[in-house]
């Protein structure tokens, strides 16, 4: 078990990437794993930050409502599942070093896709058309980082959805992603020890810090917000790149 200060930490890092997720609608696992990782190492905090991340992403669907799916977010789902499950199995195996440089790769390309506006450079029609590729992608990436946002929510930008939509389906998309992801580490042992009780204790700050966030979701302008967690998630990243690629 950790001690109180770096107990302490672990419930800062996840309350503050909680506010995110409640001022922008999403971002928590973004910000939250890189930061978590450099505190308990990758192989613990994905799991740890999968358990809040399903409570939370919970809430959100129970509260939402949005038009009808069409077929293609219902291919991008299907490719979802089955490719969490697959990236699940990778998380076991993987040694931590190349870990550590996969979540750091995953979101520094989101940070220079965001920076770049690379997304707006895709067809809208070409997107519908890849979707259940996308959603596979997607799932593989973030069962093995837990990282689901980068692709999903650039997915979803693409399609020109309107923010009550754009917000909804991509909530959904993460919490069918979370409800394998977070069977898959039971079923694979990932839970074992401090990790499950870490995990459950990390839902008490992710209230704190998702309840802060729909608070300041209106007082804050979203771009200047957008450019500060940016830069968080870009040193994040950093540090994670130069553990792996250095130890």
């Amino acid at each position: 078990m950790p001690d109180p200060a770096q107990l302490l930490l672990i419930s800062a890092v996840i309350a503050g990437a909680a506010m995110i997720k409640g001022t922008m609608g999403f971002g928590f696992p973004l910000v939250g794993i890189p930061l978590l990782s450099a505190i308990i190492g990758p192989r613990a905090a994905v799991p740890v930050i999968a358990v809040p991340t399903l409570l939370s992403n919970f809430i959100m669907v129970s509260r939402g409502s949005a038009s009808r799916a069409s077929a293609h977010l219902l291919l991008a789902i299907a490719g979802l599942a089955v490719g969490t499950l697959a990236g699940a199995a990778v998380i076991k195996v993987l040694d931590p070093r190349m870990l550590s440089v996969l979540v750091g790769a995953v979101t520094l390309g989101y940070v220079l896709a965001t920076a770049f506006r690379l997304t707006a450079l895709v067809p809208e029609a070409a997107g519908r058309r890849a979707a259940p590729v996308v959603g596979l992608a997607a799932g593989v990436l973030g069962g093995a980082t837990g990282i689901f946002a980068p692709l999903l929510a650039s997915y979803l930008h693409l399609l020109h959805m309107a923010k009550r939509d754009f917000v909804f389906w991509l909530t959904i998309m993460f919490f069918v992603s979370n409800i394998v992801q977070v069977a898959s580490y039971a079923h694979l042992g990932l839970y074992a020890g401090q990790v499950l009780l870490l995990a459950l204790i990390g839902c008490v700050p992710m209230a704190i810090g998702t309840w802060s966030g729909l608070v300041l979701q209106d007082r804050i302008d979203p771009e200047v917000f957008g450019r500060i967690v940016l830069g968080i998630v870009f040193v994040a990243s950093l540090n994670l790149l130069v553990r792996g690629l250095l130890r």
